[in-house]
C-alpha cells in the first residue's frame, strides 16, 4: 500500500510539472505569437518596391505541387504585383538537401497562372534554407541594381529573416493566419516552435548538421500530425 501510494505521488508529481511547463510553453507561444504580430503591422500599408523577394515554404510529399504555406506567399506576391506595389518578383528556395527536389518552377507557374508575367519573374536554384534564401537573393538584388526590396513570407518566417537582413530600403510584407479550429491552431504551436529552433541553430551550428536536426525535427512532428 505504501508503495502504491508513493507510486501515486510520484506520478501527480510529475503531472503537475507537465502541465505547468505546457502552461508556461503556451504562454510563451502566445506571447511571441503577438509580438510577431505587431511586428508585421508595424509594417508600412502603402509600401512599394522594385522588386518582391518571395521565400519559398512548402510542398507536397512527391514535390509535384505547392503547399499551402508556398500558395498563401506565392499569393501575397501576386497581390502586390498586380496593385502595382513591386514590379518584379524574385523566387528564392525550393532546393532539399536531402535529394534533389529542386523546385522553383512552381513559385514560377503559380505566378504565371496569376496573371505575373514571366518577364518579371527571377528565380534561383541553388538556395535551400533561409540564409541561403538571402545570400541568393542579395547576388540577384546586386546584379539588377534593385534599390527598395520587399521580402516576402511566413508571418512567423518573415520575423525570423528580419534579423537576418541588414539592408537599407527592405520591408516585408506576409499574409495571415486562418485560426478556425483545433488543427490550425496546433500548426501555429508547431511553427513557433520551429522557429525558436531555427534560431538557435542558426547561430551555433554548420549548415549540415543544422539540416539533420530540422529534418528529424519534421519528421517527429509529421508523425504527430498523424494524431491530430
Amino acid at each position: 500500500m505504501q508503495r502504491i501510494r508513493s507510486e501515486i505521488k510520484g506520478f501527480l508529481l510529475f503531472t503537475g510539472i507537465f502541465i505547468f511547463v505546457l502552461l508556461v510553453d503556451i504562454m510563451a507561444v502566445y506571447l511571441y505569437y503577438n509580438h510577431v504580430r505587431s511586428f508585421v503591422n508595424r509594417q508600412p500599408d502603402n509600401l512599394k518596391g522594385d522588386a518582391g523577394i518571395l521565400f519559398f515554404g512548402d510542398y507536397d510529399e512527391d514535390g509535384k505541387i505547392l503547399g499551402t504555406d508556398s500558395k498563401n506567399r506565392a499569393g501575397k506576391a501576386v497581390t502586390l504585383y498586380t496593385t502595382g506595389r513591386i514590379k518584379k518578383v524574385i523566387c528564392v528556395g525550393g532546393y532539399d538537401y536531402r535529394y534533389w527536389k529542386g523546385k522553383p518552377h512552381l513559385m514560377k507557374n503559380y505566378l504565371i497562372e496569376h496573371n505575373v508575367p514571366p518577364k518579371d519573374i527571377i528565380y534561383d536554384s541553388a538556395s535551400y534554407n533561409t540564409i541561403t534564401n538571402w545570400w541568393e537573393a542579395q547576388k540577384i538584388i546586386s546584379r539588377f541594381n534593385f534599390d527598395t526590396v520587399v521580402v516576402i513570407s511566413a508571418p512567423l518566417h518573415i520575423y525570423r529573416i528580419s534579423g537576418l537582413i541588414k539592408l537599407p530600403n527592405t520591408y516585408f510584407a506576409t499574409y495571415s493566419y486562418r485560426l478556425r479550429g483545433l488543427k490550425d491552431y496546433w500548426a501555429l504551436y508547431k511553427d513557433v516552435h520551429h522557429e525558436f529552433i531555427s534560431q538557435i541553430l542558426n547561430r551555433i551550428l554548420k549548415d549540415e548538421l543544422r539540416n539533420k536536426i530540422v529534418f528529424i525535427y519534421g519528421f517527429l512532428s509529421n508523425q504527430f500530425d498523424k494524431i491530430f
